[in-house]
């Protein structure tokens, strides 16, 4: 049918124009929080790009509901401010021969963000713990950040360098560490680090400064000016990667079965059948005219699309502690939300209020 071929091509555009926007503001919202993170030493500048990618994968599944529910949403509100719904409704098109083409374009998304809930996103956790694990091996050194002061694990140690090369080779660095309870301050015009060759130790060889050790205004202060001062670097007690419910295969999620787990597996199934739930929103809530203003529809969007997520929310707290019945899971929440929407469309389709008046209520 025309209209249905209309209406895919018009919705597949704004909703693919949407993702594009909500992807690149994720990608600028994690950039700031890596780069800030290596800036600090917190992590190492090779893995910023990595754990950025992981992280905008594991959102995609949250992202393409969201943009799918706003496509339709603006597609059919284009249509009905340019009279074009009245026109099919003349021709006795209206919102239930509609159905089909906003539930089918639904279900295209719906694999997708099923694929991406069940295999991607525990994908995607699982390789951002491994990638954080792995980057827990790379030196102190290598994670700091020319003109930044970096606390090395524990906050025995504060690193600061004015210049550092790709190769390492670092220019006016400053060390202040912790020996047996007093407080030493290390400066140097150049360092670089390296490894030794017979106990495969890391160490950053310093030349040319001076060593303050004690605390200032006592008798046992001393200061030694050397040309050559190797700084041990102390290797990290590196555990296994820790196991998140998010990163768990959905095997291993089932046979686990405690209330984590029981949660997360309901919330891989509900990112799939949340793309139907807004499709239908987005074709009730896409009613506007000339009368009203253009933003009025969007509005009730957002407010229904926020307690939604909410409630989704609190049905996974109520799930991790055991309240729900693993076997009611999140189904009562969807089922609330499809029954007010088969309401709302119903009035709609008859030409009637979604609401009725406070007048109405009180002539009762």
């Amino acid at each position: 049918m025309i209209i249905h071929r209309a209406f895919y091509r018009e919705a597949a555009l704004v909703t693919l124009g949407i993702t594009a926007v909500l992807v690149v503001i994720v990608v600028f919202q994690g950039l700031s929080v890596f780069l800030g993170r290596a800036a600090m030493g917190e992590e190492s500048k090779d893995v910023v790009m990595t754990l950025l990618g992981l992280q905008t994968l594991r959102k995609l599944d949250l992202l393409l509901p969201l943009a799918l529910y706003f496509g339709i949403l603006l597609t059919l509100s284009r249509w009905y401010r340019d009279s074009e719904m009245t026109v099919l409704a003349a021709c006795g098109i209206g919102l239930t021969q509609l159905l089909r083409p906003v539930l089918l374009f639904a279900l295209a998304l719906a694999v997708v963000v099923g694929l991406g809930s069940f295999f991607f996103t525990p994908y995607a956790s699982r390789q951002t713990d491994l990638v954080k694990h792995e980057s827990a091996r790379v030196p102190e050194v290598s994670r700091m950040t020319p003109g930044v002061f970096s606390e090395s694990e524990g906050g025995k140690r504060i690193f600061y360098t004015a210049r550092m090369d790709a190769a390492g080779d670092m220019e006016d660095v400053f060390i202040s560490q912790l020996e047996a309870g007093k407080r030493a301050v290390v400066v140097a015009r150049t360092g670089h680090p390296y490894i030794d060759a017979k106990t495969g130790d890391k160490f950053l060889a310093l030349r040319d400064g001076m060593v303050y050790k004690g605390e200032p205004g006592e008798a046992k202060y001393q200061i030694m000016r050397y040309e050559t001062y190797n700084v041990r670097l102390e290797p990290k007690r590196l555990e296994e990667p820790p196991g998140t419910v998010e990163g768990l295969g959905n095997r291993e999620l089932l046979a686990r079965g405690d209330g984590p787990a029981i949660a997360e597996w309901h919330w891989r199934l509900a990112k799939p059948i949340i793309v139907f739930v807004l499709a239908l929103y987005a074709l009730v809530l896409a009613h506007t005219d000339a009368r009203r203003g253009r933003l009025s529809n969007l509005f009730a969007a957002i407010l229904v699309y926020l307690i939604y997520s909410n409630l989704l929310g609190l049905g996974q707290t109520l799930l991790k502690k055991g309240q729900v019945p693993p076997a009611v899971g999140l189904w009562w929440l969807h089922a609330g939300m499809l029954l007010l929407v088969a309401y709302l469309l119903s009035q709609r389709a008859h030409n009637r209020p979604l609401l009725p008046s406070p007048a109405r209520l009180w002539r009762r």
